[in-house]
């Protein structure tokens, strides 16, 4: 969260490993140091048989946010769920940060009354804070199947930020790209629930995973980095 009370975050959405390109999980780290939350959403066919997705833990952890694991039926609870967790838990990391700073004492040191009105002020500011969620979504083969569901998720999840008091603003970039490119812009970041739905109308799944890449402009969205400084933050990351 910056001083403005702006939270950045990114939602990586993904079903397998990236395969092309650099690396998710140092491009995750970086983004962490810039002040950018990164949290995973792994999906799968069946949770009970499959192994948890690591790089998905991987790049969250490194990324200062929160991983889950979800098949389709439960995709859009899970995506709505996992967003509101990180602007919670970037707010109460801001604010434990602050009373050590200011009192010496972490919110773990305070008696159960005073813990209670303090993580009250966090849920309010959880209503209030404006958030900028860049969703970063895998449209490689594999996730033919899956991407209908997907797509009403992340329209779902505007419609129901859109009921808090702060700002939301979602933005979409979806891996790989057209034509051998790593990733596209599917929608700049918007309020607008019509102009996301017909931004991601068109979608269309095949290919490789280059997820490093897809991270990294999802980052530079964020920070809203022109074309002529992508040098500055690749020298950064790379």
């Amino acid at each position: 969260m910056d001083k403005k009370g702006l939270i950045r975050q990114i939602i990586l959405v993904s079903d397998g490993e990236s395969n092309v390109g650099i690396d998710p999980v140092e491009v995750s780290k970086k983004a962490k140091e810039m002040g950018i939350i990164v949290s995973t959403i792994g999906i799968v066919n069946n949770r009970t048989k499959e192994k948890p997705l690591a790089e998905i833990q991987q790049i969250a952890n490194q990324g200062g946010g929160i991983w889950e694991v979800t098949d389709l039926e439960s995709f859009s609870k899970t995506m709505e769920m996992l967003t509101i967790k990180t602007v919670h838990k970037t707010i109460q990391e801001a604010v434990n940060k602050e009373l050590k700073n200011i009192l010496g004492e972490g919110l773990e040191d305070f008696n159960p009354e005073s813990r209670r009105k303090i993580i009250n002020v966090i849920d309010k500011l959880g209503e209030e804070v404006d958030i900028r969620c860049c969703i970063v979504i895998d449209l490689s083969g594999s996730m033919t199947n899956k991407i209908s569901i997907a797509r009403n998720s992340i329209i779902n999840l505007l419609r129901i930020l859109k009921q808090r008091k702060g700002k939301t603003e979602i933005a979409v970039v979806g891996f790989p790209g057209k034509d051998y490119e790593l990733y596209k812009t599917i929608c700049d970041f918007t309020e607008d629930i019509d102009e996301l739905q017909k931004s991601l109308s068109n979608i269309t799944t095949g290919g490789t995973t280059p997820t490093g890449p897809a991270l990294q402009r999802a980052i530079e969205m964020l920070l809203d980095i022109k074309e002529m400084n992508k040098g500055i933050l690749a020298a950064n990351i790379v």
